[in-house]
């Protein structure tokens, strides 16, 4: 079914629920006192408000009474306590000796974000390389080697449950799960390597989705309906709800959420005249069983599934000239073969936990099993069209590749750990993933202009896989509190892993081949964090931490020529200086850090006698600061600010193959990152109040990816941009607005040739999205 029918139908779903809603109304408001704590609230996390205003919880339940609407009201203004997990503990953020921020659900929602490219500004540190919807790498402190990057250099976890690809053969670095924010409690980002506690692929740090627990007490839910609007493009709407239930009080919950999103799209294919062909739909939900059956022990059961679809997605951006980085069709047009461009992706992930406390010590035991489909096809006839073109005696021949990934990935955690109070707190696990993957690509060859195929011999059918990933791990690690105030956490990790890999190949361009590779590797990584606490709103920390991406069997390169077979995991350490501090009775944060990265046997996408396989080769360096504050001068108003300066150079020349030479910055690797924000609450009487609250967002310059080939790089320029977002809280109800790229800013988030020859014209650039503006309609009951 086309997208514009969809639409409609969607259009008339999204009006009826809204004139439900609307309906019940006045039977159903309640006072001010009754506001409920999600998109109707100020963010709250752990019971206190990050604005000082409302004391709620993110889970949806009715909230305490608004101080503003309270007449004498004396409650202190302060920013509240913001917990996290990041070291498998619970903690105070504020306390935690490392680089990390925590990103409230409900703020989330205030400003109407719905993944990585709304919220990554307010991160000091992290930079996106995007293509399109579904297709983004994460980078913290610098650490790519940009947009060809196989494997990903950040860990994505859903609660205790990673997700994603830890390999090279299921584009692992670009298909960054990206779930929508609907009911997330809160978004933590660690900033720096992980690999003590979390293992491999955690080089530049962790991106951690924390889900809104099941509570077992009272019955709550929510639900709401959005409209947008991209200027020069089309409409989308999204429906979320969340329901839940207390089977049986004080022990058994269960907590349920759904939302179905259209994206709306803005490019237009010039060469088959269809309009808006990068529109999206993004469904979903996630259900969690919580059985408590005494306090000492805890078990939850979940599931989550996401599905994405689009069917301009995989024919990424528009074609620009590479040397004036000027539009050539005009900006939001492309020219691309009709019946390409589908990008489809299947998100699953099936979670156990169960934490038992024995008083002495705690057992934690993790089972997930995730699962991802990938099914796209991408234009290819600006490569192969004026090669193969005269070759087979066709006009208007179009080339496409499609490519079905599959992946499913079963992984087991235990560990177990003593109180985080007594002097020798320790902690020790074992962790087991077993992961498998395939990657079928076909060149199909067609008539550009209707997309019916022609009858010609095979071009290519490369089946990559079945690739079988093995990871073994043992960890420990100890935390001496030497006094009240001086704590050392040392930790070690070791780690076997292995992969088995098997490609079988036919056809004209890529020939006949058959054959499997294996290979081994077994990396050890430590973690040194002294830490001192001046007073209770002042520390200082030094961490030194070491991380590493698993090597494995080389994809492309049959035996006998020449090749490597496999490549190695490459390495890095980190060390980091900072400190964090809470001022004038915790109306104020400020912390900062500076750290210094040693990036070896960095793994590189290389070309070599028409073959590109991955090595190891050359080495980096990243160094840099982050700072970041937050200010409650008055009742109901937030002032935050963070900026990030990185230098990510290469400190040796790239292998044969690639032209990076020592000295060269390292790929889309801003210098510059900066964030200023403000948010506003505040009464209108009558049982009515308000917020308001707005962004303006930096990121510097930038060089494109090494090239293949001698020659310049291209320097993108920066971009800045300004969200704001604004509504209105009436018992249960909220009605806000927003705008994203309010000055419509035009910043390339990726560019790369479209041709074989990496500097050949046209190149393909991708934007953020034009001007968005939105309207919610919302109740919390």
């Amino acid at each position: 079914m086309q997208f514009w029918q969809l639409r409609q139908r969607r259009r008339c779903i999204s009006v009826a629920v809204a004139i439900a809603l609307s309906g019940s109304f006045a039977a159903t408001a309640q006072p001010l006192a009754s506001v409920g704590g999600d998109i109707a609230a100020p963010a709250v996390v752990n019971g206190d408000s990050a604005q000082g205003q409302v004391a709620a919880t993110d889970a949806g339940a009715p909230a305490a009474q608004n101080p503003q609407s309270t007449s004498g009201n004396t409650k202190p203004v302060n920013l509240g306590t913001v917990m996290v997990t990041a070291n498998k503990r619970e903690e105070r953020l504020q306390v935690v000796p490392m680089a990390v921020s925590a990103l409230s659900g409900d703020d989330l929602r205030r400003q109407g974000a719905n993944g990585f490219a709304d919220y990554a500004s307010q991160v000091p540190g992290l930079n996106l390389i995007s293509t399109s919807v579904g297709q983004t790498q994460l980078v913290l402190r610098g650490i790519t080697s940009g947009s060809s990057q196989s494997n990903s250099s950040v860990s994505t976890y859903i609660d205790d449950a990673p997700y994603g690809s830890s390999t090279v053969y299921a584009a692992g670095s670009l298909l960054t799960p990206d779930i929508d924010p609907a009911d997330i409690e809160r978004v933590e980002v660690l900033r720096g390597p992980q690999g003590t506690l979390y293992g491999s692929n955690s080089l530049g740090g962790l991106l951690k989705f924390v889900t809104a627990p099941p509570d077992s007490t009272h019955m709550f839910g929510r639900a709401s309906v959005d409209y947008t609007s991209v200027d020069g493009g089309g409409s989308g709407f999204a429906e979320r709800a969340m329901l839940n239930l207390p089977l049986v009080e004080g022990k058994l919950a269960l907590r349920v959420n759904a939302y179905d999103r259209d994206n709306p799209g803005y490019i237009d294919n010039v060469f088959t005249g269809q309009k808006q062909v990068n529109e999206s739909n993004v469904s979903g939900g996630r259900a969690q069983l919580m059985w408590t059956p005494t306090d000492k022990v805890e078990v939850r059961l979940s599931a989550l599934a996401q599905n994405l679809r689009g069917d301009g997605l995989a024919n990424t951006g528009v074609e620009v000239d590479p040397a004036t980085l000027q539009p050539i069709y005009g900006y939001q047009k492309q020219s691309r073969a009709a019946g390409t461009g589908l990008l489809a992706v299947q998100y699953r992930l099936y979670d156990l936990s169960v934490d038992a406390d024995f008083g002495w010590a705690k057992l934690v035991s993790s089972s997930s099993y995730g699962s991802q489909k990938v099914d796209q096809t991408g234009d290819v006839t600006a490569a192969y069209g004026p090669l193969l073109n005269p070759v087979f005696g066709l006009d208007n021949g179009g080339y496409s590749v499609t490519q079905p990934i599959t992946l499913g990935k079963f992984t087991q955690e235990l560990r177990l750990e003593s109180p985080a109070d007594q002097m020798l707190a320790w902690r020790a696990g074992v962790f087991y993933t077993r992961e498998s993957t395939t990657n079928h690509e076909s060149v199909n060859v067609f008539d550009a202009s209707t997309g019916v195929p022609i009858d010609l011999p095979t071009l290519g059918d490369i089946h990559l896989g079945p690739a079988i990933f093995k990871e073994w791990a043992g960890y420990a690690d100890v935390t001496w509190h030497a006094t009240s105030q001086l704590s050392v956490l040392v930790g070690a990790r070791q780690t076997h892993d292995s992969t088995s890999y098997t490609q079988v190949s036919s056809g004209l361009l890529t020939g006949a081949a058959d054959f499997t590779t294996r290979s081994s590797d077994t990396p050890t990584t430590y973690l040194f964090n002294p830490s001192y606490q001046f007073t209770d709103n002042l520390m200082a920390y030094l961490r030194v931490a070491t991380g590493f991406r698993p090597g494995g069997a080389n994809v492309g390169v049959p035996p006998g020529l020449g090749a490597p077979l496999t490549f190695a995991p490459d390495k890095l350490t980190s060390y980091e200086l900072g400190f964090k501090s809470t001022l004038l009775d915790q109306r104020m944060t400020f912390e900062a850090d500076a750290f210094y990265i040693d990036w070896s046997q960095i793994q590189l996408t290389t070309v070599n006698a028409n073959f590109v396989y991955l090595s190891n080769g050359g080495k980096a360096k990243s160094q840099g600061l982050e700072a970041s504050w937050k200010y409650a001068p008055v009742q109901g108003l937030v002032l935050s600010t963070n900026a990030s300066w990185t230098d990510a150079a290469l400190t040796e020349n790239t292998p044969p193959g690639l032209y990076g030479y020592n000295g060269d910055r390292l790929p889309w690797v801003p210098k510059w990152n900066a964030s200023v924000g403000a948010e506003y609450n505040f009464p209108l009487g009558g049982g009515w109040s308000g917020f308001v609250g707005g962004s303006y967002n930096y990121v510097g310059r930038r060089e494109s990816d090494f090239l293949s080939v001698p020659g310049p790089r291209i320097s993108v320029p920066g971009y800045h941009g300004i969200d704001l977002h604004a509504g209105t809280y009436y018992g249960n109800w909220t009605i806000k607005g927003y705008v994203k790229n309010l000055t419509n800013q035009r910043g390339i988030t990726s560019l790369a040739s479209e041709t074989t020859d990496p500097q050949g014209s046209p190149f393909a650039a991708s934007y953020v999205p034009p001007r968005t503006i939105g309207v919610t309609l919302g109740l919390d009951f």
